[in-house]
């Protein structure tokens, strides 16, 4: 594009040997020097309203200073309303409070009490009206009686806590006077229960011996009148053999009794002896077992009425442990009910408490346990009663103060009212004086100041339209000549010969900037090739140490997982081994699904391990590699990113520590935030710290104003040297040439930081006391048509 015309002069026309624009600054005559200059208008527009004001602010301050007094009165009024109002509500709480909260109570109630007598004796000495004296003075008097009552309430209420607590201990000793009767109930109960279990033992085995004798003695008498009968003697061979058949069996039935009854420790019996045959011996072992049987018969009756007599005594027992279990709840439900009743503050109701702790202590009075621990309970339940009473009264004096300091704060508060509402309407006639002095004189000024305005304006604007006018005519047409305004020797003819300067100067530098844009373009398209190209290697090479850190990393847990399923299939292989021999004990089977279940807990911790591994390193591999823009939530990116990084951060041998913000959703290029955190954390690694001492690094993530999030990456380390801090984001800038650095990973960072995600980075460090750089990134980054720069 040719801006020069063939109509136009050169810019050297409109030069002459004194400089430019000298022939048009003559011939202005006297009406162009008598012309006053525009600074000199507005100061006299400025100038009329200020002396106006200047006279209705003095009057007004005169005015003001005694609606000030009036004012700080009534505020001192306001301020004792709010200080009484304060002590009352302090009052109120610590009437309701705790205990152990009353002391704070107290004082809140004396601070408020004290600045409201401040107050009083500040209202006094300020105050030249005597009525008003007067009205001060008493309720000085009022709030000084208020403060006695509080006192009184504190001293009270002291007491009362007292013996609310000593009530408390008393409680305690009763229930601990009840466990230890009920325990000792217990301990009797399982003493019966054992005894009961022994005895009904030997009744079983009693039983069986008995029920196997009389089953024997039945086949004896069979056999005696089977050898006694007169039938062939082929008959009785038989009817014999059949009948000592079932003697032996019964024999053997009453032997097995005996061994059982004597194994278990129950009598010393031993089988009667049946002798060789015959009517005659028959008839003696009859007879033994009769005598046997008679004795186990008494024994068996002696025990049935021995456990009837147990039962007994065991149902009475536990009914006695129950009665002692009902007292220790009715005490709990005492001690919740009167401590329900004392913060009622309801004196009435304490009297039927009183009548259900005598109730009680008729039921402990009843119990049949140990006298001595029956008597310290009824001591400790009488103390409590005793105790009970004292607090009613104290209840009733708290409950007559309490009425007393309400009436009181009621006169007090209407007092200060009062003197607020007179201090208040004082200060409002003076303010009304005020405002119209200020509304009248303003008015004027305001008239005054707008008719010289409009005058001195119109004097103004109409040139300024005409210098507007051939301005925008020589902007849009290179041929328009000179401005003709130059001529004028005031502001507006600075303004023209200046725009003249201007012109004659545009087309001598139009050529020479058009030059340099062609040779900026040209340089700049090869800078972008060539920042590119960087930002890519730089990309590639960080992502390949990160591969050879992650796959470094995954063989770990790997090879755990590996050592422990070939111990797991060790183990498998011994133990169906040794259960096809049948030699598996329960011993060796829980150590063996003991074992396997520790190696399936290693097994899958480690392979867990391995795969989060894998799925970070494919997240921010896949982010890195195609550098498209989405929406993630920030906190899990950074767990991702820098689990990928791990490996880094242990050949380094520091402390990282994350933090992010919850729900922090960013809308952004995450391969670019990548690359500016990982070449943050590789810098630190590399640079941070001297060699041999491990240091820590934060990583904190939060929203900020704007719609933006603020990362802050800080470490302890060394720092940097305030004379290299000016350059640490320069290209080809590092301290570290010797160990192989570039000097490219920061400014990486400052180009994707500001180009690519849209934000700003800044730099803050101290030598030996670390270095900080804090991000400040939108939450949506603005869209680049052609991708991000970094691609």
């Amino acid at each position: 594009m040719n801006h020069h015309s063939p109509s136009r002069p050169p810019a050297a026309a409109f030069r002459t040997p004194s400089g430019p624009l000298e022939a048009h600054r003559g011939g202005s005559g006297i009406a162009g020097a008598l012309r006053p200059s525009i600074a000199g208008r507005v100061f006299l527009v400025g100038a009329i309203p200020i002396v106006l004001i200047a006279v209705v602010g003095f009057l007004s301050v005169v005015l003001l200073d005694r609606a000030d007094l009036a004012r700080a009165g009534a505020l001192e009024a306001a301020n004792i309303y709010r200080q009484v109002v304060s002590g009352m509500s302090a009052q109120d709480a610590y009437v309701s409070g705790t205990a152990g909260a009353r002391e704070r109570q107290a004082s809140a109630f004396s601070a408020s009490v004290k600045g409201a007598a401040a107050g009083l004796r500040n209202l006094e000495a300020k105050s030249g009206d005597a009525a008003r004296t007067t009205a001060i003075v008493q309720t000085r008097s009022t709030l000084s009686r208020y403060r006695n009552l509080m006192e009184e309430l504190t001293v009270a209420t002291g007491e009362g806590d007292r013996l609310v607590a000593e009530m408390d201990a008393r409680l305690q000793t009763l229930l601990k006077l009840t466990d230890e009767a009920r325990e000792r109930q217990t301990r009797s109960n399982r003493d019966l229960v054992e005894t009961l279990s022994a005895r009904d033992r030997t009744l079983k085995f009693t039983r069986d011996v008995v029920d196997s004798a009389l089953s024997l003695r039945a086949a004896l008498a069979d056999g005696m009148m089977v050898s006694a009968s007169g039938r062939s003697p082929s008959e009785t061979s038989v009817s014999a053999s059949f009948e000592m058949a079932r003697i032996r069996h019964a024999a053997a039935s009453l032997g097995e009794a005996i061994a059982s009854a004597r194994n278990a420790g129950e009598g010393d019996r031993v089988l009667p002896d049946l002798g060789s045959g015959g009517v005659r011996a028959l008839q003696g072992a009859l007879e033994r077992v009769d005598r046997q049987l008679k004795i186990d018969t008494t024994a068996q009756r002696a025990l049935q009425g021995e456990i009837a007599g147990l039962l007994a005594f065991t149902i009475n027992a536990h009914e006695t442990e129950q009665a002692t279990q009902n007292i220790a709840v009715d005490t709990l439900k005492l001690g919740r009910r009167s401590m329900e009743v004392i913060e009622a503050r309801s004196a009435g109701a304490i009297a039927v408490i009183d009548e259900e702790g005598r109730r009680m202590g008729d039921k402990i009075a009843a119990l049949p346990i140990s006298p001595l621990i029956q008597s310290e309970m009824i001591d400790a339940l009488d103390e409590w009663r005793a105790g009970l009473r004292a607090v009613r009264k104290g209840l009733e004096d708290q409950s007559r103060l309490l009425v007393d300091m309400s009436d009181t704060a009621g006169i007090m508060l209407l007092q200060v009212s009062s003197l607020n509402n007179e201090l208040s309407r004082n200060a409002d006639a003076i303010g009304t004086a005020v405002r119209r002095i200020l509304f009248v004189g303003g008015g004027m000024a305001f008239l005054m100041a707008c008719g010289a305005g409009l005058l001195v304006a119109r004097s103004i604007t109409r040139p300024l339209r005409s210098l507007e006018k051939g301005m925008i005519d020589r902007a849009s047409r290179i041929d328009a000549g000179l401005m003709p305004e130059a001529e004028r020797r005031d502001e507006l003819g600075s303004m023209a010969r200046a725009t003249n300067n201007f012109l004659i100067e545009r087309d001598m530098r139009e050529g020479a900037l058009r030059r340099a844009k062609e040779e900026s373009d040209e340089t700049l398209e090869r800078l972008r090739k060539t920042q590119a190209e960087l930002i890519q290697a730089e990309k590639l090479a960080s992502l390949g140490q990160l591969v050879a850190g992650v796959a470094h990393e995954i063989n770990t847990p790997l090879g755990v997982a590996l050592t422990t399923a070939t111990a797991i299939a060790g183990d498998v292989r011994r133990f169906e081994a040794e259960t096809a021999g049948g030699r598996v004990t329960r011993e060796a089977f829980a150590g063996f699904v003991s074992r396997m279940a520790e190696g399936a807990r290693l097994t899958t911790s480690n392979v867990e391990r391995a795969a989060s591994l894998v799925h970070a390193f494919k997240q921010v591999a896949a982010d890195q590699a195609s550098g498209e823009r989405r929406a993630f939530e920030l906190g899990e990116f950074a767990r991702d990113l820098f689990t990928s990084l791990g490996p880094l951060r242990k050949r380094a041998g520091h402390e990282l520590h994350v933090v992010c913000e919850p729900g922090l959703v960013l809308d952004t290029y995450p391969g670019a935030l990548a690359q500016v955190l990982t070449n943050l954390l590789s810098n630190a690694y590399a640079h941070a710290f001297a060699p041999g001492r491990n240091g820590t690094i934060r990583v904190e993530a939060a929203r900020s104003e704007g719609g933006r999030v603020r990362i802050v990456f800080a470490d302890d380390g060394r720092g940097i040297a305030p004379a290299d801090q000016p350059k640490v984001f320069d290209p080809f800038f590092t301290t570290g040439r010797g160990s192989g650095s570039t000097g490219l990973g920061l400014h990486i960072v400052f180009n994707l930081v500001t180009a690519t995600l849209g934000g700003t980075i800044a730099l803050s460090s101290q030598p030996g006391r670390g270095t900080t750089f804090r991000l400040d990134l939108p939450l949506n980054a603005p869209r680049h048509d052609s991708g991000p720069l970094a691609e």
